[in-house]
């Protein structure tokens, strides 16, 4: 049975920390260096969430 995985926007932005030329991400212990908050939508659809926003 495959698991779905739902996220907020919200929620996931939050885990952006700035880090002075972009943020670091982190979704389910993988860290990703980012320019812009909108490449979070991306991220976590790869991984398999549904984003909810």
């Amino acid at each position: 049975m495959e698991t779905i995985k739902t996220a907020s926007f919200e929620s996931l932005i939050e885990l952006a920390v700035p880090d002075g030329d972009g943020y670091v991400f982190t979704l389910d212990g993988e860290t990703f260096r980012i320019k812009d908050t909108l490449e979070i939508t991306g991220i976590a659809s790869k991984k398999g969430y549904i984003i909810i926003y």
